[in-house]
């Protein structure tokens, strides 16, 4: 072996180990692409049940089974375990329960049942402890999400009790906005406001545009004006009060719909949503 070839050998060797190990890079590359852009889905359902008035946990868990729910925000829900029975009736083996029923009537907590674990669980007052907000974290493809159930007060009595719910609302918002930014939210049930429409705006859902959320019907450009959530209040068309509410920094609504049943289970309509989280 000549001198010139030992010479180039190692030259030879250096060019294949560089085209191999840019080779598995860019292979790497792709895979870690593919992953990060995998589209996660997420169907999260909101029902005021109306104290199990209408509907046994059975009935209710059942009608809404064959959804495919992931996450179901509850309010008006009776204690005990009520929700939890709803919850093994669709496979939701994660409950979380309110300690505080909203404007201290009887059987009228808050609750989120969940198809993944739920942690961290509180409940958010606003203001005090008449009117909450139930709230658990849960991962979803270990993207963590945290859930607000929520049953917001209706201020129209006098001006005292007008001025007592916008601070209860404004409290709620201002948490989600401290939380901005830190937190994935979804926010779900029944907030007892109608959403702004081009002819009157509505306080209320202004405050949730205001820090950045936005309506998942809305962003499927669902028509309110056409649709109510409240069963026997066919008059009132356009009384749409249960919603969900999410970020759309962190996440897509590619669908949301008002459940219309045969056999109303309830006072209030399920409403539900899908999202894409990127």
């Amino acid at each position: 072996m000549t001198i010139k070839n030992i010479r180039r050998r190692p030259a030879l060797l250096f060019f294949i180990l560089a085209v191999l190990l840019f080779s598995c890079k860019d292979k790497t590359g792709k895979a870690d692409q593919a992953v990060n852009d995998k589209i996660v889905p997420l169907r999260i359902a909101a029902y005021n049940v109306e104290f199990g008035d209408k509907g046994t946990p059975q009935e209710i868990g059942k009608m809404l089974s064959s959804y495919g729910f992931q996450i179901v925000c509850m309010s008006e829900v009776p204690g005990g375990d009520w929700a939890a029975t709803v919850g093994k009736e669709m496979g939701l083996e994660h409950v979380a329960l309110g300690t505080y029923s909203t404007a201290g009537h009887e059987d009228k907590y808050k609750a989120i049942l969940s198809q993944t674990p739920l942690y961290e669980i509180e409940e958010v007052l606003m203001a005090d402890t008449l009117h909450t907000a139930v709230k658990a974290k849960t991962k979803i493809n270990n993207r963590e999400i945290s859930l607000y159930s929520v049953h917001f007060p209706f201020g129209w009595r006098d001006q005292a009790h007008i001025d007592e719910t916008d601070n209860k609302v404004k409290t709620f918002v201002d948490h989600l906005d401290r939380l901005r930014g830190k937190e994935t939210a979804v926010i779900a049930e029944d907030f007892n406001f109608i959403p702004s429409t081009a002819e009157k705006g509505s306080k209320y859902h202004e405050m949730f545009k205001e820090i950045g959320f936005r309506l998942a019907g809305e962003s499927v450009g669902m028509p309110y004006d056409s649709l109510v959530t409240m069963v026997g209040k066919k008059k009132r068309i356009g009384r749409v009060i249960d919603h969900v509410f999410y970020d759309p920094e962190q996440m897509d609504a590619v669908r949301a719909e008002i459940i219309e049943l045969e056999k109303p289970l309830s006072d209030h309509k399920p409403v539900w949503a899908e999202f894409e989280l990127k």
